[in-house]
């Protein structure tokens, strides 16, 4: 699975987006890592100083430090590569703004999502120096509305690569419900997570690229926390693990809850069995009605209503929210009607979001059951494997740690 394609597939859908808004350039200039939309359009972050200049009718040109240019030049995504040094990109700019009348210039600046705010104070500064203040700001306008919906809307590499990576994750989960038993800690389980990341050539899709997942012993509370080496399992415990999966620079967010039978015990009791009964009712309860064109609170409202009407308190969360580049992805969130952007946002034909309505109360017991799912033109299609009861791990006496 090659990221260069995704690359293609996001610049082909970016000059759709110049033409159709009647845009006559996007800029964009960043270094260090700076943008995170280099990684989203380009399939790499900006190192030196980078600029890249697109216009609707197809032109991609990246103004690049000279020891770059090559590796620009090989990956075939630009129609041309000038090399400048970062005292020279000024210039090239200007040459660039000033072949072709331009009426309306979109930056990467918002006051509203990180993700599409990439642009620094001194770059746009730079930019600034380069053609005029006064100039700038008669031709400035945000990319945010484009932005978000590369980011948002998967294309079809995206797709791809998003479907294996919530495949990795479910084997990795099937692995380690095979070994998993009594006497081991959180921290043991969220490294043999990692182990088994490294193994299938993944890293974490959240924090570091080695660190471990959420393993939370539900009896030692629920809240967002590394796992605890003092945690030790039981048997009767129940166990949440909340785990993401970085593949080819994509993620999953997939959670599940297990219960730790007792020598003798066939089952989990009954409790328990409701628990998760009702989180996977819930998670069954939105795809029944999940669709684009619905609005992300009307989504929310049937998770929730669905845990409450099962007898559990209200969500302390949203019920779901996008999946992508990072597992909590921004865009339209399925949350409450109080969520700007639950009001606000619309779901969307390829859009790939989490689902996870839960219940959480104290005391025991509480569920988490997270799946992944891809919009489609009337529905969804989910890419993980659905948990459809709770996951019971038989009794293993005396096995080593």
């Amino acid at each position: 699975m090659n990221r260069l394609d995704v690359a293609r597939e996001k610049l082909a859908r970016a000059g759709e987006m110049l033409r159709q808004h009647g845009l006559d350039a996007w800029v964009f200039y960043a270094r260090n890592g700076q943008d995170p939309s280099f990684e989203l359009m380009f399939g790499r972050a900006a190192k030196l100083e980078t600029l890249v200049w697109l216009t609707p009718d197809g032109q991609v040109v990246a103004v690049c430090d000279p020891s770059e240019a090559q590796e620009m030049l090989a990956c075939s995504l630009y129609t041309a590569v000038v090399p400048a040094p970062a005292k020279d990109v000024q210039a090239t700019f200007r040459s660039l703004f000033y072949r072709q009348p331009v009426k309306q210039l979109a930056l990467n600046e918002t006051p509203e999502d990180s993700r599409c705010d990439g642009l620094t104070v001194g770059l746009y500064q730079k930019l600034c120096a380069a053609v005029g203040e006064d100039v700038m700001a008669r031709v400035e306008v945000s990319s945010a509305s484009m932005l978000e919906e590369l980011r948002a809307v998967k294309t079809p590499s995206e797709i791809a690569i998003m479907q294996e990576c919530s495949r990795l994750t479910c084997d990795i989960y099937d692995e380690v419900f095979r070994t998993i038993h009594v006497g081991m800690s959180e921290a043991d389980v969220g490294q043999m997570m990692v182990q088994a990341l490294l193994d299938h050539g993944c890293t974490s899709g959240l924090g570091a690229p080695d660190d471990m997942p959420l393993v939370l012993l539900v009896r030692c509370g629920m809240s967002h926390r590394r796992p605890n080496p003092a945690n030790i399992i039981e048997a009767g415990d129940m166990l949440v693990i909340d785990f993401s999966a970085r593949f080819s620079g994509y993620t999953s967010d997939i959670a599940r809850t297990l219960y730790f039978l007792k020598p003798g015990e066939t089952h989990a009791p009954d409790d328990v069995r409701r628990a998760v009964d009702a989180a996977v009712r819930a998670v069954g309860a939105v795809l029944a009605v999940i669709k684009p064109g619905m609005k992300g609170y009307e989504v929310d409202a049937v998770g929730r209503q669905s845990i409450l009407d099962s007898g559990y308190p209200n969500i302390p969360h949203s019920v779901g929210h996008q999946v992508g580049l990072e597992c909590h992805d921004g865009g339209t969130v399925l949350g409450p009607h109080r969520d700007r952007k639950a009001m606000c946002g619309v779901l969307r034909q390829n859009e790939i979001y989490a689902i996870e309505p839960t219940v959480l109360q104290d005391p025991l017991p509480s569920a988490i059951v997270e799946d992944n799912i891809l919009l489609t033109e009337n529905g969804y299609r989910i890419l993980s494997r659905r948990q459809t009861s709770v996951i019971e791990i038989p009794y293993r006496e005396g096995l080593p740690l």
